[in-house]
């Protein structure tokens, strides 16, 4: 690894998912970049995708890792989350301040569309609806933004969302790869204007952005890091890179805590459930985990909700 591009907790194999923060004029500019390619190859394997359903969860699910990198504490959680009219229907993305992330969309049998040959036509798969992002940061409250989304490309979306309810002037470029139905490069970067900016310092950045900057995927099929596609992106010789982490989809759903889920349920749903004697499966929505409860274990919930 090249050490001018390297940032302390990076895996020292930048082909690694990783996402890695640095700043950039005079400060004034924060730049963050994610290759998240092996964590949308493992949410396609999970959740059985088509291409076009698989290009628009992983644009998701990288720029829901993007903007969770704000998250400070262990136990701080983000939830965003998009509803449309789109035969996606929609799609969940859980994150925590790890860097691990675990989605799922509403329908993944999808028919896939093109711009263009090559293309897909993510917009079409998602239509008009709404981007809502809840961040549970230890306050009394979550707190919850949400958007219409302007072109369900996802990118556009959250670059809306940061600019309209966070008033961050922001810019997301995301970007999924899929050759033969498979994830071949996944990432994204963003890049937020910080306070004491100057309105030269803005104007930089989206002269950069709108120049022909090249799509995410391409420079990542050009052997490009997160961190190298930053230094190109700024153009800054004294760009300074903070730090990163590694980044995955990994799902902590277990068997205890969907017996919690189930202890939700009324006490009347409880005793249907006893009465009927059989085994009852759930399944995890995220990673799509399954796990058997007998008569028993519904028994047990019975007696802990009466005490």
């Amino acid at each position: 690894m090249d050490e001018r591009y390297y940032a302390s907790g990076m895996p020292t194999d930048e082909r690694e998912d990783h996402l890695v923060r640095a700043i950039a004029l005079k400060g004034h500019v924060k730049c963050v970049a994610i290759n998240t390619t092996a964590s949308v190859e493992k949410a396609r394997l999970i959740h059985n995708t088509t291409n076009s359903a698989t290009a628009a969860l992983g644009r998701f699910i990288t720029g829901s890792l993007l903007i969770a990198e704000s998250l400070k504490n262990d136990s701080d959680t983000q939830t965003t989350i998009i509803r449309c009219d789109g035969p996606l229907k929609g799609m969940t993305c859980v994150c925590d301040s790890h860097g691990n992330a675990r989605a799922y969309p509403m329908e993944s049998q999808i028919e896939t569309t093109y711009h263009r040959p090559g293309k897909i036509n993510v917009g079409e798969a998602v239509g008009k609806g709404s981007l809502t992002v809840i961040r549970d940061v230890g306050l009394k409250e979550p707190y919850s933004g949400s958007v219409e989304l302007i072109s369900g490309e996802i990118a556009e979306d959250f670059t809306y969302y940061l600019a309209s309810s966070e008033q961050t002037p922001s810019i997301v470029a995301l970007g999924v790869l899929i050759n033969e139905g498979k994830v071949v490069h996944a990432g994204g970067m963003m890049i937020q204007m910080m306070p004491g900016f100057t309105e030269e310092d803005l104007a930089y950045v989206e002269k950069r952005a709108n120049g022909g900057f090249p799509d995410i995927t391409f420079l990542m099929e050009e052997g490009f890091s997160p961190a190298k596609i930053l230094d190109l992106f700024m153009g800054d010789p004294d760009i300074e890179y903070l730090n990163g982490y590694p980044v995955g989809f990994n799902c902590p759903c277990s068997k205890e805590r969907m017996l919690g889920g189930l202890a939700t349920l009324g006490r009347s749903e409880l005793y249907l459930m006893i009465k009927e004697g059989k085994d009852i499966e759930t399944v995890c929505h995220f990673c799509g985990s399954k796990y058997a409860f007998t008569a028993s274990d519904m028994k047990a919930i019975l007696d802990e909700k009466l005490g």
